[in-house]
């Protein structure tokens, strides 16, 4: 396994006080790349051309997507001497990563392996070349290499296109190679969430974490599905770690900022996001949940000038809605309140909050 070989490579360098190095290649193998990345920079840092670290480094910031970064590494390692076995296939994903998928079918020229497969299935789907991306996958099956990626990407490429019984039998192919790997756990979780199976879907989520404490994606996919769950004393937890490694995220910042509100801190609620207003101007649920807050601490014609064009442009938006609708009747525009809630209000899972809006508007 190349990861080995890192560790043992790697793990030459270690020093009395600190090892980032090996503390890089010990993350990598156990499939934590956020720390596997940190810790080879940190590395790097001390030597700018250790080869075996700028390796790493390029895996790493391929494995969380940072293909530019990655291509970027990649020239260092190159000037280094760095030769990896796989080089054409580590250049061709960090191509496909920044949307060029002419240089990844350049790159993997001659090469059938199931990596290269993947890698050109993918690069198929990314020019609109269905019928060429659900051939790459199948000649992939059929290909020497390691197959778990290939088994994950096809069942990717169904999942986001809605089509869980698509991505069924290639999610039961990496759980049958290797349960444990992250790419499996991954296209579990989002198979479950399809099948509305949020149990499934949380353990799966929790299994990345226990690897990867702040993967991103499975901290928000975790998230989500707690909520479905009712288990909030679970995903706090998770928010407040979210939030400590992506202090600057909108979703870690809406989610932290809903649990304040939830606890009826609306003055923290608006303080949090008045402090991060232009940070969160494309996020609408954050500018909803602000408004909100400013309604529940009285200031009412302020929040009707923020939540009014916020339903106008996202009149979708469940959230926003009621909000809307609840700023309206207080307001005084009982009319309007029923007009905008109705929608909700008269659906067979309506919130308990939709109907007593609708009530409350019906009597003016």
């Amino acid at each position: 396994m190349l990861a080995s070989a890192l560790l043992v490579t790697l793990a030459a360098c270690d020093s009395p006080l600190t090892d980032p190095a090996g503390d890089a290649a010990e993350a990598f193998a156990a499939q934590d790349y956020l720390a596997a990345r940190d810790h080879a920079q940190a590395a790097l840092r001390e030597d700018g051309a250790n080869v075996a670290a700028l390796e790493l480094l390029v895996r790493a910031q391929i494995a969380v997507g940072e293909g530019a970064n990655a291509l970027a590494t990649f020239e260092r390692l190159k000037a280094a001497g760095g030769t990896p076995v796989d080089a054409a296939l580590l250049e061709a994903e960090a191509n496909l990563q920044v949307g060029e998928g002419d240089a990844v079918l350049t790159l993997l020229e001659g090469d059938n392996s199931a990596e290269a497969w993947r890698l050109r299935a993918l690069a198929a789907s990314l020019m609109g070349d269905e019928a060429a991306a659900l051939e790459g996958f199948r000649q992939g099956r059929d290909a020497p290499g390691d197959k778990v990626k290939l088994y994950a990407a096809e069942a990717s490429h169904f999942l986001a296109r809605g089509n869980a019984d698509g991505a069924r039998a290639a999610v039961a192919l990496a759980q049958q190679a290797a349960p444990e790997r992250l790419e499996t756990l991954f296209v579990t979780a989002k198979l479950a969430q399809l099948d509305d199976d949020a149990d499934m879907a949380s353990r799966a989520f929790l299994a990345i974490l226990e690897m990867a404490p702040n993967d991103r994606p499975a901290l928000l996919g975790a998230i989500a599905e707690m909520g479905e769950l009712g288990r909030v004393d679970l995903l706090r937890p998770l928010v407040e770690r979210g939030f400590a490694a992506f202090p600057g995220d909108p979703e870690f910042v809406y989610l932290t900022a809903r649990l304040k509100a939830q606890d009826g801190d609306w003055q923290g609620v608006r303080d949090m996001l008045q402090a991060r207003e232009a940070a969160l101007a494309a996020h609408p649920d954050s500018r909803g949940l602000y408004a909100e807050a400013l309604a529940e601490l009285g200031q009412l014609e302020l929040a009707r000038t923020h939540i009014t064009p916020l339903y106008r442009a996202f009149p979708d938006n469940a959230q926003i809605t009621r909000v809307y609708a609840r700023v309206m009747l207080d307001a005084g525009d009982a009319a309007e309140a029923a007009r905008a809630i109705a929608p909700l209000a008269e659906r067979a899972d309506a919130l308990p909050e939709d109907r007593e809006i609708a009530a409350r508007a019906s009597r003016g």
